[in-house]
């Protein structure tokens, strides 16, 4: 295990010297996350939702979609593409003929993107706290440990979308599909009660549902869809259930192109 930690450590190492080499995108990114909040802050203001309530509802329950949304973009948007980027560059070849090995590898390139989610979602809640009056729940705290385990039920779909990239090479368009898709069943911008029947059940098959839902009531006190141990044991058993598998499948998916010899083809 510590030599599991030492190699994860350097491929985080990699990722943070790669992303404070592009001097200003820290202040970009904030600039961005600024906009997304004034925008749809004045959006909640045209908005009456007979659902939520006032506009300050509308824009408390829209700004932790927005943090979950940050979290899948950076995730799920990103790290497929990174890891083709891997085998344009030719330094996927590393983790091939390591003693860490590829899946490992991959797993490593997953941490920093993660972190960095984490701290994007702080920075957007302060800034919505400190700019736009939001009010933070007492519980607030509480929602560090819950973001942490939906991060781990999330992680599934990425190794999913990454077992695409190692096998076809390409993903992005079916990235962009995925997460518009969750964005709409996952009640991240309006409660799922104002999805239409023929599509609710989407709401319950996937994780992002009950993670938005626990942590808009951990963090600006929304009301519970169902209930919190509820929406907590979902995420553990999307996590449990999900994950082995999706390791398994990226895993086969090396393998596959490795027998090939298309493994570090792009």
């Amino acid at each position: 295990m510590r030599l599991w930690w030492d190699a994860a450590y350097g491929v985080v190492r990699r990722d943070a010297i790669l992303f404070f080499s592009y001097r200003t995108q820290v202040v970009t990114q904030i600039f961005s996350l600024l906009f997304s909040l004034t925008l749809f802050y004045y959006i909640s203001r045209l908005l009456r939702v007979h659902t939520l309530g006032t506009a300050h509802d509308y824009f408390a329950f829209v700004v932790v979609g927005l943090v979950i949304m940050q979290s899948q973009i950076t995730t799920l948007g990103l790290i497929p593409g990174s890891v083709r980027q891997e085998l344009v560059a030719g330094t996927l070849e590393r983790f091939l003929v390591s003693r860490f090995g590829a899946l490992n590898g991959i797993a490593g390139m997953m941490l920093f993107p993660t972190i960095s989610a984490f701290l994007t979602g702080i920075i957007m809640l302060v800034l919505a706290n400190v700019v736009f009056g939001l009010h933070l729940a007492a519980t607030a705290p509480l929602a560090i440990p819950v973001a942490m385990l939906g991060s781990v039920a999330f992680a599934p779909l990425t190794f999913l979308l990454v077992a695409t990239v190692v096998v076809v090479k390409q993903a992005a368009v079916g990235t962009q599909f995925v997460i518009a898709g969750i964005s709409i069943v996952g009640g991240l911008y309006f409660p799922i009660s104002e999805l239409p029947g023929w599509v609710r059940w989407a709401s319950d098959v996937q994780p992002f549902t009950p993670a938005a839902d626990a942590l808009r009531h951990l963090l600006v006190g929304t009301p519970l869809q169902y209930s919190l141990l509820l929406d907590i044991g979902k995420l553990v058993g999307f996590a449990l259930l999900l994950l082995p598998v999706s390791l398994w499948i990226l895993n086969r998916a090396i393998g596959y192109a490795q027998r090939r010899g298309t493994i570090i083809e792009y």
